[in-house]
């Protein structure tokens, strides 16, 4: 889906696209990934009826969205 980015948290945050990509288990991934350099950008933290998200910033420099859908 495409998110609307309004609102405080995102008054400098410029216009872009990010993706986003499912997995298995966000928590669990999340931990590998900055075991491997990446920055968590967004603690993993739960949409209702959407699933449970965390937003990184890779080592190599991309930014990245998880999520785990819901019911999954």
């Amino acid at each position: 889906g495409l998110f609307p980015m309004s609102g405080p948290e995102f008054a400098n945050v410029p216009e872009h696209w990010m993706s986003y990509l499912a997995v298995d288990d966000v928590d669990a991934r999340v931990k590998k990934a900055v075991a491997a350099g990446a920055k968590v950008m967004r603690e993993p933290f739960d949409v209702p009826e959407v699933g449970r998200i965390a937003i990184l910033h890779q080592p190599g420099g991309a930014m990245i969205g998880w999520i785990t859908p819901a019911g999954s």
